[in-house]
C-alpha cells in the first residue's frame, strides 16, 4: 500500500496535461485502478523490480493519451479509491498466478512506452 500511495502522490506532482477537460470521478476512478494494477503486479506477482519512476511515467502517459486533464486530480481522494482498487482487485476470486499472467499481459505494455 505504501508503493500505491507513493505513486498516486507523485502523479499529483506530475499532474499536468495538454487536454481541455478536468478530470471527472469516473477517470480518477481508472487512474486508480491501474495504479492499483502495478501496485498488485509489484507486491503480489513478483515484479519488484518495476521502477516506481517508469510507473509513474506510465500512469501519466495513459492520462495524456485518453486526453485528460489532472490539474484537479487532488481534489479526488486517490488513496482511497486506490486502496478500494486493490482491494477489489486482490478479492478476484481466480488463481493468483492467473490472475498475474494476465495482468502483466494487459498492462505491462504501457510501461513499454515511457522508457
Amino acid at each position: 500500500m505504501k508503493q500505491c500511495i507513493q505513486a498516486v502522490l507523485l502523479l499529483a506532482m506530475l499532474g499536468f496535461s495538454a487536454s481541455s477537460y478536468a478530470l471527472n470521478e469516473s477517470e480518477a476512478e481508472d487512474m486508480a485502478d491501474l495504479t492499483a494494477v502495478f501496485v498488485y503486479l509489484k507486491n503480489d506477482c513478483g515484479y519488484q523490480n518495476l521502477p516506481d519512476t517508469q510507473i509513474r511515467r506510465a500512469l501519466v502517459f495513459f492520462a495524456q493519451q485518453n486526453r485528460w486533464d489532472l490539474s484537479n486530480y487532488n481534489s479526488f481522494n486517490m488513496k482511497a479509491l486506490g486502496e478500494d482498487s486493490y482491494r477489489d482487485l486482490s478479492g478476484i476470486a481466480i488463481a493468483n498466478d492467473m490472475k498475474c499472467k494476465k495482468l502483466a499481459r494487459d498492462s505491462l505494455s504501457l510501461l513499454a512506452y515511457v522508457k
